[in-house]
């Protein structure tokens, strides 16, 4: 599936954001520039939807997590993110919730030559009763492999003053979380101010 074509799906189903790092997209399920906070995973039906839009970049086996344990990773990423992007340290709590989703299912890593060149692909082993762990722990590596990345530098919080997503700025100049709600309200908003 195409950024684009997440992102137009996310929307409909009413998430502003989506397209980014998987635990980008989890993070940015809640709307800390509200008060109170607007949480978009209210009840464990928005909670399967989200996952929902994410399964094509689950492990096949993976069920949807329900919502208390999706709730707690995303407050450990999005405490992450945010210490990340503030350049102070998480809390240690934080890490540790991360940390142990990830090592929550044992994988094995097989390297896969292609006609189009060399690449790598990961097949997970459940061990618990709780087969949902593989979508937690795809989440965790999605931001382990984020922050260990070139992109954390990329990382960026949307400039919209009454929005507080987030995103990986691919392009250097990008500003905000998507074109056709924040860009869009900030031009109209300079335009409005510009004329009156």
């Amino acid at each position: 599936m195409t950024a684009a074509s997440r992102l137009e799906r996310a929307q409909r189903a009413g998430f502003p954001v989506a397209g980014e790092p998987l635990a980008v997209d989890l993070a940015d399920t809640i709307i800390t520039a509200t008060d109170p906070a607007t949480d978009l995973l209210a009840d464990e039906a928005t909670c399967r939807l989200w996952w929902d839009l994410q399964r094509d970049r689950l492990p096949n086996v993976a069920p949807a997590p329900p919502l208390r344990p999706t709730l707690e990773l995303r407050q450990a990423i999005r405490e992450i993110l945010d210490a990340h992007i503030a350049g102070t340290p998480p809390s240690l709590m934080a890490v540790t919730h991360v940390n142990r989703a990830a090592s929550g299912v044992p994988r094995t890593r097989q390297l896969v030559h292609t006609p189009a060149g060399w690449t790598s692909e990961t097949e997970y082993h459940p061990t618990t009763d709780e087969p949902y762990e593989l979508a937690v722990a795809e989440v965790a590596d999605s931001l382990i492999d984020l922050l260990t990345g070139a992109a954390h530098e990329r990382l960026r919080r949307c400039q919209n003053p009454s929005c507080s997503m987030l995103f990986v700025a691919l392009d250097a100049r990008r500003k905000f979380c998507t074109q056709n709600i924040c860009a869009n309200r900030m031009r109209a908003a300079r335009h409005y101010h510009r004329h009156h």
